[in-house]
This record gives C-alpha cells, sequence and structure tokens, in this order.
C-alpha cells in the first residue's frame, strides 16, 4: 500500500464506509491505532455505550476494556468478542496498513437480549447509583445475541480483507457524488430564502445533520462598521464576542479564499471567548468581498467535506450581498411614498386598538426605530397609561405608570411641546443616565393632540443602525402625527356612532341581532341574490316545549337556555351565516347563497348540536331532552319578500311540530309528507342517516 499523505486518512475512511452496512446498524462504531505499545482513540470520542456510558458507569472505566481488546487482537491479529464492564458486548477487528501504525476496529454498545441481574446489582452497589435506573438504560440500548456478535466481526474482518484500493476509491467516489448532489439540492432551495435569520437556521441544519458537526460559530458583517459580530451557530452560545477587521484580515489576507486552521495556542486571540483546541476558519465571501467566517471548533473535516461547506459559504455570501441590495433598494425608496404608506396605514385601521399599534408601528418603521410606545392621558388628566409599545412586553409596559408633568413623556404631555434628545446624559433639558433597556442614548417625544387638547404622547428611540434623530425625523414624526389625530378623531367619532347602533339592533338577552336588523339583512340578501341570480334561505329555529320548560324550571332558567343556544347557534354557524333571535324562543338565521339541497346540511348540523349540548332539567320535557325544530324556506321559489319568505319557513316550522319535534322540515315537502323520505338528499351530500 503507498504511504504518501492522501492515504493518511483511509482507515477513517473505512470507518464510513463500515457505518453504511446495514448488519452493523445497531453497533456503535469507533477506530483505535497502536504505535510504541500506545492506544489512541481517533476521530470523535463519542461512548460506545450509548448514552449509558455518559450518565451511569464511567466512561474512563469502559476505556480500559477496549485498550486491553484492541492489543489483544492486534497481538494475535484476529477478530476478537469482549465484554465491557457493564456487560455490554462488543468486537475488535485488527487492520494494518504500511504507514507505521496498527489500526483496530471495534464496535459495541449492544446488550445480551437477558440481562444478567446480578451484574446489575453488583455495579449499583459499587458504582452507587440507582440499579432501576442503570436497567431502564440497559433496556433502551439494542439487543444482539453472542453469536450475531461474533458474525458481525468475522463479516467485518472478511470486508476490510477485501477492500483495497480501488474498491475503497469506489465507494469513497460514490459517497462523494451523493453528498455532491445533497449539497446541490441545499444550494438551490438557498434561493427561496427570504431573511438573514431563516438562511443562518438553514445553514445550522444542514451543517449539523449532514456533516455531523458538532460547535460551529458565524460571523458577518452588518454593514455599519468592519468588525465581525461572532455569534453561536450550532452547539454553542449565541454571543462569542467581536471579531475585528484587522482579525479577519489577517485570517485571510487579501485573495486569499481558502480554509484556515487556527491552532490551539492562536485560540485566544481570535476566538477569546471559545474554549476549544483548534478551529478551522472559512471565508464567507462573494464577488471579491470578504464578509465574515465560518469557524468550525476541534472537528476534523474531510478535505472533501471542507470543500463542500466552502460551497456552501459562497452561497451563503452571495445570498447576504442580495439581503443587503434588496435592504438598499428598499430605503432607496421615496420619502414621498413611505408617507403614502404611513399614511394610508394608519387610515386602514378597523378600532382604536388597532390604530394605536398602527400609529406607533408606521411611525417607528418611517424613522427606523426599533423601540417606542404610544401613551394616553386617563380621564382624570393626571396618568398617562401606555397603550402600544415596541421593543418590550405590552403586559410588562402596562405595570409602569407616569404621571402628567414628570419624567421626559409626563412633562411633553404638560407642556404640547415636542422633545428631540440627541444624548440624554449630555442634554442640559434631561441629563439623566441611560436606561440598560436601551441601545443608544437618543429619542423623540411628541405630542399628541386631538380638537386642540393633547391626549398622550408617541415616543421613539433606538435608531436600528445606532445613529442620533435628527431634526428631518422630528419633523417627518410630526406629520405623521398630524395626520394621525385626524384618524382618531373620526374612529372616536365613528365608534361612538357605532355602538349606539349595535344598541338599537342588537337582542339584550342573548346579544344577536334582533327582528329589526334580521328585516334589513334579509331585504339586502334578497336584493343582492335576485340580481346575481343565487339562492337565499332562512332557517326559523323554534325550541321544542320551551313553555313547558318554564313552567317547570322558571323563567330565570329559561333565559339561561336561550343564551346558551345562542351560542350554540353562532358557534356552528358559518362565517357568512346571520344568527339573529325573531322573538321568544324563536331564532332566525340567513343562509347566504345557500340552495335548498345545501340548507338541509347546516340546518341538521344546527339540530344536532341543540340535541346533544345538555340542559338543566330537561329531562323533565315530554322529549326527555331539550330539542329544536327547523323550519326552512328558499327564495325566489318560496317567497322573494321578507314576509312571503318568513311565511313560508314559518308553514315549514309548524309541520315539523306536527311530524314530532326535534326535526328539519322545508316549505316544498307537502303537508302529508314523510321527512325522511328526503334522505336521498342527504346521502348525496355526505350526511348518512340525516333527520329532516
Amino acid at each position: 500500500m503507498h504511504s504518501d499523505e492522501s492515504l493518511a486518512c483511509k482507515p477513517l475512511e473505512l470507518l464510513e464506509i463500515l457505518r453504511g452496512y446495514p448488519f452493523l446498524e445497531k453497533f456503535d462504531l469507533a477506530l483505535f491505532y497502536e504505535k510504541d505499545g500506545v492506544v489512541t482513540r481517533l476521530g470523535t470520542v463519542s461512548p460506545l455505550c450509548g448514552v449509558l456510558a455518559r450518565n451511569l458507569v464511567c466512561i474512563e472505566k469502559c476505556e480500559l476494556s477496549y485498550e486491553r481488546a484492541v492489543k489483544l487482537a492486534l497481538s494475535k491479529q484476529k477478530p476478537m468478542v469482549f465484554s465491557c464492564r457493564a456487560g455490554l458486548m462488543n468486537f475488535a477487528v485488527p487492520y494494518q496498513v504500511a504507514d507505521g501504525f496498527r489500526y483496530c476496529f471495534v464496535g459495541g454498545g449492544v446488550r445480551n437480549p437477558t440481562l444478567d441481574l446480578f451484574l446489575m446489582e453488583k455495579l449499583a452497589k459499587s458504582d452507587r447509583i440507582d440499579g432501576f435506573a442503570l436497567l431502564e438504560e440497559l433496556e433502551r440500548l439494542p439487543a444482539a445475541a453472542s453469536q450475531e456478535v461474533k458474525d458481525a466481526a468475522k463479516e467485518v474482518s472478511r470486508l476490510l480483507g477485501g477492500l483495497g484500493d480501488e474498491s475503497i476509491q469506489a465507494r469513497l467516489l460514490e459517497k462523494s457524488v451523493e453528498m455532491f448532489r445533497t449539497v446541490r439540492g441545499i444550494l438551490s432551495h438557498m434561493e427561496s430564502i427570504s431573511n438573514p435569520e431563516d438562511l443562518m437556521g438553514f445553514l445550522s441544519e444542514t451543517l449539523g445533520i449532514l456533516f455531523d458537526i458538532p460547535r460551529v460559530a458565524i460571523g458577518f458583517k452588518s454593514g455599519l462598521g468592519n468588525d465581525v459580530p461572532l455569534r453561536g451557530l450550532i452547539g454553542m452560545v449565541k454571543n462569542l464576542g467581536t471579531c475585528t477587521e484587522m482579525q479577519l484580515s489577517a485570517l485571510f489576507p487579501l485573495g486569499d479564499t481558502g480554509p484556515v486552521l487556527v491552532p490551539e495556542k492562536q485560540m485566544g486571540e481570535h476566538f477569546p471567548a471559545v474554549v476549544a483546541e483548534r478551529a478551522l476558519c472559512l471565508p464567507i465571501a462573494s464577488e471579491d468581498q470578504l464578509l465574515g467566517l465560518l469557524a468550525i471548533f476541534d472537528d476534523e473535516l474531510k478535505y472533501r467535506d471542507t470543500l463542500l461547506v466552502g460551497m456552501i459559504t459562497d452561497r451563503v455570501a452571495a445570498k447576504l450581498l442580495q439581503f443587503r441590495a434588496e435592504e438598499s433598494h428598499r430605503l432607496e425608496a421615496t420619502l414621498a411614498g413611505k408617507f403614502v404608506s404611513v399614511l394610508s396605514t394608519i387610515s386602514l385601521a378597523e378600532n382604536r386598538r388597532d390604530l394605536y399599534l398602527s400609529i406607533l408601528e408606521t411611525a417607528a418603521d418611517l424613522l427606523q426605530a426599533s423601540s417606542g410606545s404610544l401613551m394616553l392621558i386617563d380621564e382624570n388628566g393626571k396618568n398617562l397609561r401606555i397603550e402600544s409599545v415596541l421593543g418590550m412586553s405590552l403586559q410588562l409596559a402596562r405595570s409602569m405608570s407616569a404621571r402628567v408633568g414628570r419624567g421626559i413623556a409626563g412633562k411633553v404631555a404638560e407642556s404640547g411641546e415636542p422633545l428631540l434628545v440627541k444624548d440624554i446624559e449630555q442634554d442640559a433639558r434631561v441629563r439623566i443616565p441611560n436606561r440598560s433597556r436601551f441601545k443608544t442614548k437618543s429619542f423623540i417625544s411628541i405630542p399628541l393632540r386631538v380638537k386642540g387638547s393633547v391626549i398622550g404622547v408617541l415616543n421613539l428611540s433606538d435608531k436600528r443602525n445606532g445613529a442620533t434623530f435628527s431634526e428631518a425625523d422630528l419633523e417627518h414624526l410630526t406629520t405623521v402625527a398630524r395626520h394621525a389625530c385626524v384618524v382618531l378623531e373620526r374612529t372616536e367619532f365613528s365608534e361612538k356612532a357605532a355602538q349606539l347602533e349595535e344598541i338599537t339592533l342588537a337582542d339584550p338577552l342573548t346579544g344577536l341581532f334582533n327582528r329589526r336588523f334580521l328585516e334589513q339583512r334579509l331585504d339586502e340578501e334578497l336584493n343582492r341574490c335576485g340580481r346575481q341570480q343565487q339562492s337565499v334561505t332562512v332557517l326559523l329555529v323554534d325550541l321544542d316545549n320551551f313553555k313547558v320548560y318554564n313552567e317547570l324550571c322558571g323563567h330565570a332558567a329559561g333565559d339561561v337556555v336561550l343564551k346558551k343556544t345562542a351560542r350554540l347557534l353562532k358557534s356552528s354557524a358559518r362565517q357568512m351565516d346571520i344568527v339573529t333571535r325573531f322573538g321568544g324562543e324563536r331564532f332566525c338565521i340567513i343562509l347566504p347563497g345557500t340552495s335548498k339541497q345545501e340548507s338541509f346540511c347546516v340546518a341538521e348540523r344546527f339540530r344536532r348540536e341543540v340535541e346533544r349540548a345538555g340542559f338543566t332539567h330537561e329531562e323533565n320535557l315530554p322529549l326527555g331532552r331539550l330539542t329544536v325544530s327547523i323550519g326552512i324556506a328558499t327564495a325566489p321559489s318560496n317567497g322573494n319578500d321578507f314576509h312571503s319568505l318568513m311565511g313560508s319557513a314559518d308553514v315549514a316550522l309548524h309541520r315539523a311540530k306536527l311530524s314530532g319535534r326535534n326535526r328539519v322540515v322545508h316549505f316544498d315537502f307537502p303537508a302529508n309528507a314523510n321527512p325522511a323520505a328526503s334522505a336521498p338528499v342527504f346521502r348525496s351530500l355526505g350526511e348518512p342517516k340525516a333527520r329532516v
């Protein structure tokens, strides 16, 4: 065999090949070598006993078993089967090349199908561990009979003997091609990623799953300076300090874009926050721009894998440049365009709470602020309450209060004058220490006026690029606030009008719309469906034996039934359906654009919901439970105005009552027809055994 450097890692490559054989799936595999009487483990050092060795049995004592077995297998030059101190079965298969080293492949981490309870008890006592926990850990490990372990050792020995240089290279080439195809798919998927955070998440998954790299850090320039903040990507804390421009240039001199190995003695210089023996650093560079680096700690990547990771980092760099260009184009949008967007967004808010948040968010977006709050003066005019907040929890923010005339926002509320501060610690009007939750010392506070009176304060801080707020920012924010206050005034008027209208159209007991609303809305639906040549159906729902229930249980209990029934109908209705209280124990539901056949399914769902809901003392009723009967009428065939359509629904309801109650009947049924005769309609709609 050749002894050149290109073949120095071949045993590790053999280990990778062996891991691909199905008969070795249950074994943990490792590679040892012996030179000058010293046995050393190659590659990763995860225990062969799996979770058992980490948690319950001393790794050092197990390693002695491996060392003795490796030496014995190498001395006899034949496969050996042995047990570790926990009784787990292992094998050792020698393998020798002409580089002066003698290698041994070890497989283990499997237990005998029949556990040795005596040995478990002995281990528990000697190591002072929980015997039951040890037993549970052992039961989780894969089981293999003694003969299976011997056969595995023989097969590994046979495979190693038959894997010549050409065979090894063929298998490695096959794996390389497969890996290349996988990486090509990964690079293609990266094109669809739209932001840096998602890109970092995808990169973390790729390196962790595809290459099994345990510890990785990444850093790239944000565009605001030359330093590179480092963050843990896999197996490390998020904040790892900063790599300066000088350090980055030292790692990757101009024009040098290859991987760099940082030895242990230089780790403190480049990565002072990381404890590691070495780091493999790959540049993140594109279009002759060095954007950052990827650092892999204490892991030996194969040359092939290093090239593939380099391909991935090159695409990451290209995506980062793309994100930077997109951000630049977004920031280059004209201020007039921003104002149109801001003012339109504020105007589209549907209620006051959404409006407060919209004002704050759009103002923050316009000024590129990452923190802020909108505060309103309370009814007594003495305190300020936070209604919307950015940069912290709203619940936490609302626990803090401010008084008008005190503090920064309180003084702005009292004076009605805006305040622009570039340095809170140096400005003579403020001059107080900056709070730790704020990243910068600059902020803006402006009053909000409605009808000439100050109703609150809008505060913005922490520009995203770390800069200070300017007079231009104050002017822009004042313009936005002026428009926002007009919208606030209009929203307040609209809400009061809507509240007044809702009072006149709502049933006070159930909260549903009342008959007045029903008449208005049904006329609108009839007109619309007439123009569009669509059907509209009404369901008249009546509680069966409700008067009897009132006499037995009292009107207070009857009111509870009405409220519960209203909730059931409302929750069972489709989004387009309109549920109203018709009067007494009757409800009416409008089904826009719904044909006769479709209405049966909808009505049956309402009937079933009430039937199985359960009501207090319903067992005393004639039917043994509280139910509803439903009459259906469909326009235009059963009526084309409110009175004719509701009259048809009332006739159908009367027929449902006469047929025994707790059923659904359409007006088109003949008076003497059996409602069950409509069952084919239900079968065609997927409702077997429906009751109508």
